[in-house]
């Protein structure tokens, strides 16, 4: 049974995340930075073994017949150096990481998932600690280290579809009528506890569980097959820690009346309201702390993108957001307007909110969807409260969302994946790097001529 990354066309690679952006997928981040560190080592070695190295005392005039002995020349050649900025290059735009398995546990970073629960609070002991609701279509990989629910029911116009793959370290439930993958893209459903499958779904790929109660009439369909008690389990991923940060300031809130709205700069704030209804908020590339946020409905969230750096949102408090909310954002594809999200997914990756609190986004409306992104995290277990992340029908989301111990979403949305980008720190490591070995090649260049012997360059070094 395949277990690699390769069985779901939807697993995206894992990016990892800088420390502004809670630690998300940490592990991920340093293979990464091993990974250019390395290549960029390889390149460093490679301008080594061209450098400029003085004959040996009295080789001058040593001939074995018409041959002169004197060191190889390195077949390492500019163009050569420069495939290996362009495989860097690319490494640093995907950076993408193998999954690690092991005796049939499989382990996945948290940014291969677009929704996923930690489970690692009491308020929803023996609960779900992901659910999903019905006529729902999710696009990536869904999971929860303790107990995973997945409603089914399509409607017209609303599936109930999940194309990507389920992982539970608890329980596992898929309701009526679910489809999980298709003939072109077969997914992977494991729980290390029990799995109840629902009459008339269909997974198209493999289920492992501890065991396995399938309804009937009709009754489930397993393309790939069913195996119950199965030595395949899913390795639970340690949450991320909360980010450590403050807010305080002047509260902001919006103009009174019906369209105005509110610009601020990158900086830290107390609370932020809206006034009335169908309001905007202007943020741009940059971090912002507030002590909470609360809007009404119709509310506008409009983010500048278009230097191309993210934008991080921290939030002590609670983030609740009323109905029919829209996510607008300017930047690479949008020809300089704003546009929803839905119109420039990849922007959502470089947008990040934590809440430290809870995070609650009333439903939307069947003709007006609440249109949102970015990744969001709640990152903390809140006491008494369950799902510390919640998200109200009529939902489009294009990002990801995960919740340090529960998630919990409404009938009648989409979830599409769109992982976290890196911030440029490692970028401008490799491009540094890079620029100086291209730098010493050249020069390595200059100074040897067409019959191959070094041209000595005066004592500073300087090249000739």
């Amino acid at each position: 049974m395949c277990i690699s990354r390769a069985c779901s066309s939807f697993a995206r690679p894992d990016l990892g995340t800088t420390l502004t952006r809670a630690g998300l997928a940490a592990s991920a981040q340093q293979a990464g930075h091993r990974s250019v560190l390395a290549a960029l080592g390889g390149l460093a070695i490679a301008v080594w073994r061209q450098r400029p190295t003085p004959r040996d005392s009295g080789s001058e005039g040593k001939r074995d017949g018409d041959r002169r002995h004197r060191r190889p020349r390195s077949t390492v050649t500019i163009g050569s150096i420069k495939a290996a900025v362009a495989v860097l290059a690319l490494t640093c735009g995907t950076l993408v990481f193998a999954q690690a398995t092991s005796a049939g546990v499989i382990t996945l970073p948290l940014s291969d998932f677009v929704i996923f629960s930690g489970g690692n609070g009491t308020g929803n002991t023996g609960g779900n600690q992901t659910s999903i609701g019905g006529h729902t279509r999710i696009i990536g990989n869904i999971g929860s280290n303790e107990n995973l629910f997945q409603q089914g029911n399509p409607l017209p116009g609303y599936p109930a579809q999940l194309d990507g793959s389920a992982y539970a370290g608890g329980a596992l439930t898929f309701g009526q009528d679910l489809t999980v993958g298709d003939s072109l893209h077969l997914r992977q459903v494991v729980a290390n506890g029990a799995a109840t499958i629902s009459s008339g779904v269909t997974i198209w790929g493999t289920l492992d569980a501890s065991s396995v109660a399938a309804g009937s009439s009709p009754a489930p369909v397993i393309t790939g097959g069913v195996t119950a008690p199965s030595s395949t389990t899913f390795g639970l991923i340690a949450m991320p820690a909360a980010t450590v940060f403050t807010a305080g300031g002047a509260n902001k809130t919006v103009p009174t009346g019906q369209g105005n709205s509110l610009t601020l700069a990158p900086g830290t704030y107390g609370a932020l309201n809206t006034s009335s209804q169908n309001q905007a908020v202007i943020l741009s590339s940059g971090n912002y702390y507030f002590d909470s946020i609360a809007t009404q409905g119709g509310f506008d969230l409009e983010i500048d993108l278009t230097s191309g750096n993210p934008v991080n949102i921290y939030v002590v408090g609670d983030v609740s957001l009323a109905g029919r909310q829209s996510l607008l954002v300017k930047g690479l594809g949008t020809s300089g307007a704003y546009v929803p999200i839905n119109q420039a997914p990849s922007l959502a990756g470089l947008i990040y909110l934590e809440t430290r609190a809870t995070f609650d986004m009333s439903g939307g409306l069947d003709g007006t969807h609440n249109i949102w992104g970015g990744t969001v995290y709640a990152s903390v277990d809140v006491a008494g409260n369950s799902p510390e992340m919640s998200v109200g029908q009529y939902t489009d989301w294009y990002g990801a969302a995960y919740a340090y111990d529960s998630f919990g979403t409404a009938d009648h949305g989409t979830w599409n994946h769109v992982a976290l980008v890196p911030e440029p720190s490692s970028c401008v490591l490799m491009s540094v790097g890079t620029a100086f070995a291209l730098t010493l090649t050249r020069w390595r260049r200059r100074r040897v001529s067409d019959s191959g012997t070094v041209t000595r360059g005066p004592v500073t070094g300087r090249p000739t």
